[in-house]
């Protein structure tokens, strides 16, 4: 199965800026591959007028996915390996987004409004779906990246014929992690929440917002500084940075696409992830209940 990278803490200058950076309601994230020149679409966030963001990967062909709840041990080190059958998983027929609210509830929903079964139980506060607690957007995640998005084949995703309100990463805005560009295949896009109060410096390249952060852990011992492109949703009071790796990966798919959630664990105690992968070739899902408000039936 694919591998989930963690990340130990983030370490960032807490500094108040107020009205600096143009909020946005929704950007598409891009990358040109080397050699090439038009960018591709990898993915989408959208603010949730307030409520939190969502990430979505609208650009690619595949419709059915698998969602799952991935269990995690922090205390495992190296990290892990699962057998998908020992992930809380479902099936889906259309494509789904992760949505983070303000409060900490994260979810998988429907890119299109009611096609999966999501929400909260009025009375319980339970998940109608796939879904779980984790940090506010007040209070982040700080042990690594909120949400992460990996993609692989990009002949697959839509050109980018409009750059207008998008953020395109370049060949050289990329990190190489265990490889380099003979042999990485894959895109990894992370992304970092900051609230407001805790964002790092930013300074404003070409046009284009960005920030270096000081990131530990990521290559053995030694601390590394990245620079992340950085999106402001100022509805939410949060800013998100960005950062594009490049890996090598392996799927049995030729293109495809997977979205990492938050979780529900902790240094001290074991919990869960969320994770969308699309398409679902090799998954085994025979038995799995579908996710789709509308499945067939039998």
């Amino acid at each position: 199965m694919p591998e989930l990278w963690t990340f130990d803490w983030l370490m960032v200058i807490p500094i108040h800026i107020s009205g600096t950076q143009p909020g946005v309601h929704a950007s598409t994230i891009a990358v040109v591959p080397e050699g090439a020149t038009t960018p591709r679409k990898l993915t989408k966030i959208v603010s949730l007028n307030g409520g939190g963001f969502s990430v979505l990967a609208p650009y690619h062909k595949a419709r059915s996915g698998f969602l799952c709840k991935i269990p995690v041990d922090p205390s495992s080190d190296p990290p892990e390996s699962r057998e998908w059958k020992a992930v809380d998983g479902f099936t889906a027929e259309s494509r789904a987004k992760l949505s983070y609210h303000v409060d900490g509830f994260a979810q998988f929903s429907s890119e299109r409004q009611g096609e999966l079964l999501s929400g909260r139980d009025p009375h319980t506060g339970e998940p109608k779906g796939l879904g779980l607690m984790t940090h506010p957007l007040a209070n982040p995640i700080w042990s690594g990246p909120s949400a992460m998005v990996t993609v692989w084949g990009l002949d697959d995703f839509e050109p980018l014929t409009n750059p207008k309100g998008s953020i395109v990463f370049q060949p050289q805005d990329c990190y190489f992690r265990a490889c380099d560009p003979s042999d990485a295949n894959g895109w990894v896009l992370s992304i970092y929440v900051f609230p407001i109060c805790k964002v790092p410096p930013c300074q404003y390249l070409d046009g284009e917002c960005v920030c270096d952060v000081a990131i530990d852990h990521l290559n053995g011992p030694l601390a590394c500084v990245m620079r992340l492109k950085v999106v402001r949703l100022q509805k939410e009071n949060v800013f998100l940075g960005l950062a594009m790796n490049r890996a090598v990966l392996s799927f049995p798919s030729s293109s495809g696409w997977i979205i990492n959630g938050p979780g529900d664990y902790s240094a001290a105690k074991k919990g869960h992830a969320l994770m969308a992968c699309y398409p679902r070739d090799s998954i085994p899902v025979v038995g799995r209940l579908p996710l789709d408000r509308n499945a067939p039936k039998g």
